[in-house]
């Protein structure tokens, strides 16, 4: 069983230079491949979902509400779904980009 963990799936997943894309841009701007579809969010919703609600879960705790796209999309699950891996993926990418271009 791997421990692959959403951060190490977006790492293996995407060069430098599309992480900056994200983290300036967002997801829903960009289309970074694997994360298009609802049926690739869905799938990584239900692969890190932990992961994913742990990522968001500290960003609601560090700036203290919880974030308005999310309550936007709150009516569905497929939509709920795909904002929260695009939410996460976007807070990873900032990180990452950060850090890699260092």
């Amino acid at each position: 069983m791997e421990n692959l963990t959403f951060k190490d799936w977006m790492l293996a997943q995407y060069e430098p230079e599309e992480l900056k894309d994200i983290s300036e841009h967002g997801c829903a701007s960009c289309a970074p491949g694997g994360m298009i579809y609802y049926y690739e969010t869905r799938d990584l919703y239900n692969r890190f979902a932990d992961d994913i609600h742990a990522i968001v879960g500290e960003h609601i705790s560090c700036v203290g509400d919880m974030p308005q796209i999310l309550i936007d999309n709150f009516d569905s699950a497929t939509s709920f779904q795909n904002t929260m891996v695009w939410f996460a993926a976007e807070l990873i990418a900032y990180d990452l980009a950060s850090e890699l271009m260092e």
